[in-house]
């Protein structure tokens, strides 16, 4: 699996990157981010199944992208805004339902933020009960080293301190009993390191992955791929190890 923030997908050039990196970094499944197509729909090429939810008031958008090997194992596919829509997968033992999120920016007023996180626990709520449960998405957070918090963030984020955005992502993360698997793991900064200013002197960690604690082992590594690149963002890379149930459609 993987988290891109691909920042529009408009042209056959687009989507034709997005399939060769895709194909490169083996991902059977992504969660993307900003790809600014209005409107709801499920489109499919010979290789990919592209499922979204966008508006047409903004310019966000989310959505998923499926290869064909998992196209047959795609039970629902639900919009709920712009900025939130989720995917369940038939999975071995325990089905997944996949909530793909683009988080308000830190600058963004307080109400609107208080509005995102609400929608966000609502569904979260609303999934099968049985389900493995994941995250994936833009979240805008910068989530710190804090001890208090390690139960719940680990030590291997970039930052010293969490910022607004990421004491409310670990807020929801304890409410909920997950974990933020993406800085739970010890890379070398280039490969934690998910988004970068036009110039190349900023870097910071704001996508990341949650996923219950129960089922938190099951995820191997998570790692940004320096190589594929459509924005602003690095693609951050999910290797899970919980076999998903290919099933294929007559």
């Amino acid at each position: 699996m993987a988290i891109w923030n691909v920042l529009c997908l408009n042209t056959a050039g687009s989507l034709r990157k997005l399939k060769e990196e895709l194909t490169k970094c083996r991902i059977g499944i992504a969660a993307i981010q900003e790809i600014q197509w209005p409107g709801t729909e499920i489109m499919d090429t010979d290789d990919l199944t592209i499922l979204y939810s966008g508006s047409t008031k903004s310019a966000l958008g989310t959505g998923f992208v499926v290869s064909k090997e998992y196209k047959g194992s795609i039970m629902e596919f639900k919009t709920i805004n712009e900025r939130i829509c989720t995917l369940r997968i038939r999975a071995w033992l325990f089905n997944k339902t996949l909530i793909c999120v683009h988080a308000p920016t830190e600058e963004t007023e307080e109400e609107v933020k208080d509005r995102f996180y609400e929608e966000l626990e609502n569904v979260y709520d609303g999934a099968a009960g049985h389900d493995v449960k994941m995250i994936l998405g833009d979240m805008n957070a910068k989530i710190g080293r804090e001890k208090r918090y390690k139960p719940v963030i680990g030590q291997e984020s970039i930052h010293k301190e969490s910022n607004d955005n990421g004491e409310r992502l670990i807020d929801f993360s304890v409410s909920r009993n997950m974990i933020v698997s993406s800085i739970y793991f010890p890379q070398k900064r280039i490969h934690k390191m998910t988004w970068s200013s036009p110039d190349g002197t900023t870097f910071n960690q704001i996508d990341h992955v949650l996923i219950d604690r129960r089922h938190g082992l099951d995820v191997k590594d998570i790692r940004s791929c320096r190589g594929a690149r459509d924005s602003d963002h690095f693609m951050v890379r999910v290797k899970y190890k919980r076999r998903i149930a290919n099933i294929q459609k007559a």
